[in-house]
């Protein structure tokens, strides 16, 4: 398979518990087969704790979400149909690649890891909101 930036050859390369990715070696970039997002989405294996502690700039996100927008398409490595670039789910201010004919996804090079940081951010985000719900609830309910 070839890489739709640089067209080198892609590598497979465990990323992380064992799932397995196509790397290139020239650009940086990765592609992964549809569901490999979703499945290092749910990992846990690398800790960003003190990525996370970094306020982002936004302003540079920004720059280079617009930036992105702007490119050609790139063909699709594994079937060659021309793959969608759009912010991967609507507020992770990271552009992706996504083929719309196989669901496989091309990212860029720091961009799994920017991915991982908003996984990471969103499950903490997640478990402060419930235990702010909860904690809620439970004043409410011993208010009686």
């Amino acid at each position: 398979m070839k890489c739709p930036r640089d067209h080198s050859e892609l590598n497979p390369k465990v990323y992380e518990s064992n799932i397995s990715v196509e790397l290139c070696s020239q650009c940086g970039g990765v592609w992964l087969d549809k569901g490999k997002l979703e499945a290092i989405e749910e990992s846990l294996d690398n800790d960003y704790t003190p990525e996370l502690q970094q306020m982002p700039n936004l302003i540079e996100g920004a720059f280079e979400r617009a930036e992105q927008m702007t490119e050609r398409s790139l063909p699709c490595p594994a079937c060659g149909t021309p793959m969608e670039n759009h912010e991967y789910a609507y507020c992770s201010q990271v552009m992706i690649d996504s083929c719309p004919h196989c669901g496989g996804v091309w990212l860029d090079e720091g961009e799994i890891m920017k991915l991982e940081l908003f996984f990471e951010r969103s499950r903490l985000e997640a478990g402060e909101i419930r235990r702010g719900f909860w904690g809620s609830l439970n004043r409410i309910l011993h208010r009686r």
